[in-house]
């Protein structure tokens, strides 16, 4: 039978030719993958004994309710400038201070969320992990409050 491919005869695999009787490498005799006694055990990762199981779930609700909060209030900390567009040299200081406090609020929500997730997973830490996870939608809560009541411009 004639091959005519471009890469030559097509080679048969390392299986093929392993003469009957000789195991393959990292099996036993007569063995082949899947087969044979079963491997030596080895221990999961060993958690310390305070670990908290339930460690993410405080982090996990701050982040389903405060990143879409978080980001829509990004976006308004993007087009904020805007708003001192009619002010003249001398006013709007009132304006100008809070759109400075705003983002400050707003990043203090973000580290509250990454600090959330950040804390060691310690039984010990549950209590600071929780308050971060509550701090943060309540944090970009509060930007968008600011936002939403922006001394008039003049």
């Amino acid at each position: 039978m004639s091959h005519s491919s471009p890469y030559g005869p097509p080679q048969p695999h390392e299986w093929q030719h392993r003469p009957a009787g000789h195991a393959a490498p990292g099996y036993g005799a007569g063995f082949g993958p899947g087969f044979g006694p079963a491997p030596a055990f080895r221990p999961g990762p060993v958690r310390p004994p305070d670990h908290d199981r339930h460690a993410y779930v405080a982090p996990l609700i701050a982040t389903v309710l405060g990143g879409p909060l978080i980001a829509f209030c990004g976006m308004i900390v993007m087009i904020s400038p805007m708003a001192t567009d009619s002010c003249t040299t001398h006013g709007c200081h009132d304006l100008y201070r809070m759109l400075l406090v705003a983002p400050a609020v707003l990043f203090l929500a973000v580290l509250a969320l990454g600090l959330s997730w950040l804390l060691p997973w310690r039984l010990r830490h549950r209590t600071a992990r929780v308050v971060a996870a509550t701090a943060a939608p309540l944090l970009a809560a509060a930007t968008l409050l600011i936002y939403a009541n922006l001394p008039a411009a003049s």
